[in-house]
């Protein structure tokens, strides 16, 4: 029986006043996903767990299939699972991969909120046009 993962994957840094910070990474891109202030703790793993509850899991999605970490770009919030137990199809998302806000027009290639292009299948879901803004 494997043991599930109790963070996402990341690196310890550690200062000159002996403070230990973290960076927690997306576990499919490799994305920085947070970055922690100094903690002191007794040990490195006392650092961690601080760190994770206060700041690192807060910036993340746990896929509930695979069990992996992942930043909100790469969580498909229809499906409730990562892109890669359930990437985007044919599917309009009903949020913005890149800022989270709803979205009310459900064949919108832009996010109204944060300009971000909402890929959809490879494509920006219309098949043919070409888009010169990019």
């Amino acid at each position: 029986m494997t043991q599930a993962k109790k963070t996402a994957a990341y690196r310890v840094v550690t200062d000159a006043g002996g403070g230990r910070s973290f960076r927690f990474y997306c576990d499919i891109s490799g994305e920085l996903c947070c970055e922690t202030k100094p903690i002191r703790a007794d040990t490195e793993q006392a650092a961690l767990e601080i760190a994770w509850e206060k700041e690192g899991r807060w910036r993340f999605n746990r896929c509930p299939a695979c069990g992996r970490y992942v930043s909100f770009a790469m969580f498909n919030v229809n499906a409730g699972r990562c892109l890669d137990c359930a990437p985007w199809e044919n599917e309009y998302p009903s949020f913005c991969h890149h800022c989270g806000a709803r979205l009310r027009e459900p064949d919108a290639c832009f996010c109204p909120v944060c300009g971000a292009r909402l890929q959809v299948g490879g494509t920006d879901g219309k098949e043919g046009a070409a888009d010169d803004r990019l």
